[in-house]
């Protein structure tokens, strides 16, 4: 799954939210805690709302940042069950960056399409928050 998204701030501050992991968290809608492991290596705490119940769940994240080509790589892996990698490109467009989001996931359970439509909620909020700095 790609997703697009253009964010009213330059590209050094947008990759900056999405490479150190303590601003990561001020912005995203879901995750409340990132503790740091080693090197590129964290554990997230995340609590979704399905109606009005709260889940709350926490799984491993590894961040790889490449400065040159502004592309940063978040792999998880989910309860166990799903893995999860997101690629993010960045492209500076005036004063804006353009973000385009790669996205796969790879699951024993068929959740493919409740993924999808959580992560382009919850990745829309997330780039709305940034632009809003």
């Amino acid at each position: 799954m790609n997703l697009f998204f253009k964010v009213d701030k330059p590209l050094e501050i947008v990759f900056d939210y999405l490479t150190n992991m303590q601003k990561f968290v001020e912005v995203h809608p879901v995750i409340r805690k990132i503790d740091h492991l080693e090197g590129n290596k964290y554990l997230v705490y995340e609590t979704l709302k399905f109606g009005f119940i709260p889940f709350s769940f926490k799984y491993p994240v590894s961040v790889e940042k490449e400065v040159t080509n502004q592309t940063v790589i978040m792999r998880a892996v989910v309860m166990k069950l799903t893995k999860v990698e997101m690629s993010f490109t960045l492209t500076a467009e005036n004063n804006m960056t353009v973000v385009n989001e790669a996205l796969s996931f790879n699951s024993i359970l068929p959740i493919k399409t409740m993924m999808q439509k959580v992560f382009r909620e919850q990745h829309t909020l997330l780039f709305e928050n940034i632009g809003a700095l």
